[in-house]
């Protein structure tokens, strides 16, 4: 049984998912803490992400899982992956993102006290094109503002005691990280954080859009989470969600009307 188990969440995404995999996996070689496994549940309809498990097998520890009962369901994925994770802790990636450095896993194990931590959250940055970095980003924990500001970053920051470890809510894609991340404060406290840069988010045209059917779901996933909280004055802070929407979509007609006027 190894040490720290790497749960990566894969799909086609549009074809750039061998590309991105093959990418966290070289990282992955080169890691000076060497006491992990790889645990990547696939959501994909082809075999693309199998074969790239299969080359890397005599570099990397590897479990693939084939998860076709959810497909397109991004909590249910990892989900599946944090299940068959054999380490002591568990390290979250996702498939787009990656580690920062040859030494990322030894700053988490490093940092993570396994007799006292339950969750620990790592510093950011974001790319484009996986070579230069911009915005980085510092986590910090506030209760009263986790389900509608995000300030800690997507889950590849995110780190976990592999004891009875939380599940990501399955009705949730666009919010799973703030549910998560205020679950585990409610089960854990704060969060031990490493202001270490840490791992990179990736930042392009593979991302979901913001199609009206997006917004429309990313709706109901807010008033998901309020719910399930029970925070007080849902509605208005459901028509202000709307109102802010509605701004949004009009400053974007906006912009496109511009860029057709000037093309």
């Amino acid at each position: 049984m190894k040490y720290l188990s790497v749960c990566i969440s894969t799909y086609e995404m549009g074809g750039k998912g061998p590309e991105f995999l093959r990418w966290n996996f070289d990282r992955l070689t080169k890691q000076t803490f060497k006491d992990f496994e790889v645990v990547v549940s696939d959501q994909s309809k082809n075999d693309e992400i199998k074969k790239v498990c299969d080359e890397y097998r005599g570099k990397l520890d590897i479990v693939y899982l084939a998860e076709t009962q959810h497909r397109g369901n991004a909590s249910e994925n990892i989900n599946n992956a944090i299940r068959y994770a054999s380490g002591k802790l568990i390290k979250i990636l996702f498939l787009d993102d990656f580690l920062y450095s040859d030494d990322s896993l030894k700053q988490i194990v490093d940092a993570f006290d396994i007799d006292k931590d339950h969750w620990l959250v790592t510093a950011s940055e974001h790319t484009k094109d996986g070579v230069t970095f911009y915005r980085p980003m510092y986590p910090r924990y506030d209760d009263e503002t986790i389900l509608f500001k995000n300030s800690i970053s997507c889950p590849s920051v995110l780190t976990v005691k592999n004891e009875s470890p939380l599940m990501f809510d399955p009705k949730l894609s666009w919010r799973m990280d703030l549910d998560y991340y205020k679950r585990c404060y409610e089960a854990f406290g704060a969060p031990k954080i490493l202001n270490t840069i840490n791992a990179v988010n990736r930042v392009g045209a593979h991302q979901l859009t913001y199609a009206d059917a997006v917004e429309r779901k990313r709706e109901a996933e807010f008033k998901h989470t309020l719910e399930k909280f029970n925070v007080p004055h849902k509605s208005r802070l459901l028509f202000e969600y709307r109102v802010d929407r509605y701004k949004r979509a009009l400053k974007s007609q906006i912009k496109k009307l511009l860029r057709i006027k000037t093309s």
